[in-house]
């Protein structure tokens, strides 16, 4: 718990680097994984005490958030919420979901095994099924589950699983009677003229509309075991699916983005920077290789053209400073 300071949200402090509440909250904790592709990712999986906040939002409104059930700690990962859910908060945050290919790059980090700490399994270094608690546990108690030699994300193994946008290979093979099946919703684009104007000269239909037309019952990915999975079935990329629309306790989020999506993300954001969000960037910009990642994306953005107090140019402005 001295890693995440606690209940994430709650008792952190009221200003400043400590914060990690509201819509610049993950900024607290993205860790730069990734120099060459400016890939950062949340350091920590997404809390209840981050769950709560964003519930209370006009975004989290707008997908009833609120119905995610809140059960014990605050500083425990949140679970239960579906994908749309699980998209609105990090986009809320200021990021999204990753591909299942993103998530084993940062997990298996440069290769050398399965897991962040190597190719053992080890019960003791993350809750999943092999230890035994059969509960999740706060973010951030398994030290030695994350990669050596650096600050590294905790629990990419165990505690919960995480949503990613990654469509198993075998949904393509579905051909049975469910109106979320492959068969069943390359029909519908085919008898629609203005979907199937889309396709190709071959009859290829862009994958990404055949998952929007076969809607919240096509399958994701969900990566990592969780607090009753066993270790093994990480090592044997026996990763889990789960419908869209499913919600499962087991099954929670961490938020990515890249430093072009970042950036685009908050020159985006309407409204005012209030001071302690400004803080927040502040302390992010700051930190090692941070503003070099980002320097190069803000270089061919306008800060004078955007709003005074905007988020954009607030962070322009941040990486404009000497470091």
């Amino acid at each position: 718990m001295v890693a995440c300071g606690g209940d994430p949200g709650v008792g952190v402090g009221s200003v400043g680097s400590n914060q990690r509440s509201g819509r610049f909250g993950s900024l607290r904790d993205f860790v730069l994984v990734d120099r060459d592709a400016g890939l950062f990712v949340d350091r920590f999986e997404a809390t209840q005490a981050d769950w709560v906040g964003f519930a209370a939002t006009d975004r989290g409104r707008a997908v009833a958030a609120g119905d995610v059930s809140i059960i014990g700690r605050l500083s425990l990962p949140v679970g239960g919420m579906d994908l749309l859910q699980a998209r609105a908060f990090a986009s809320w945050r200021c990021g999204r979901l990753p591909s299942e290919r993103e998530w084993q790059g940062v997990t298996e980090g440069g290769g050398r095994g399965s897991f962040p700490w190597g190719t053992k399994e080890d019960a003791t270094r993350a809750n999943t099924g092999d230890l035994g608690l059969r509960e999740r546990m706060p973010v951030g108690t398994f030290e030695s589950g994350r990669k050596a030699g650096g600050d590294a994300p905790y629990d990419l193994i165990g505690n919960v699983r995480e949503w990613t946008e990654t469509v198993p290979p075998e949904w393509c093979l579905d051909s049975g009677p469910d109106p979320s099946s492959f068969s069943r919703s390359l029909a519908r684009v085919e008898r629609n003229p203005s979907l199937a104007a889309w396709g190709d000269r071959f009859g290829l239909v862009p994958a990404g509309l055949l998952v929007a037309s076969g809607g919240p019952g096509v399958p994701r990915r969900c990566v990592g075991a969780d607090f009753e999975t066993q270790m093994r079935f990480v090592r044997e990329r026996s990763f889990d699916t789960q419908a869209a629309g499913e919600r499962r306790l087991r099954t929670g989020l961490r938020v990515y983005a890249t430093a072009a999506e970042l950036v685009e993300r908050l020159v985006g954001l309407r409204g005012e920077v209030d001071g302690d969000e400004r803080l927040q960037l502040q302390a992010f910009v700051g930190r090692r290789g941070h503003r070099a990642a980002l320097a190069s994306v803000a270089a061919g953005l306008d800060a004078a053209s955007l709003p005074a107090r905007s988020a954009g140019r607030a962070l322009l402005e941040e990486v404009a400073r000497r470091p």
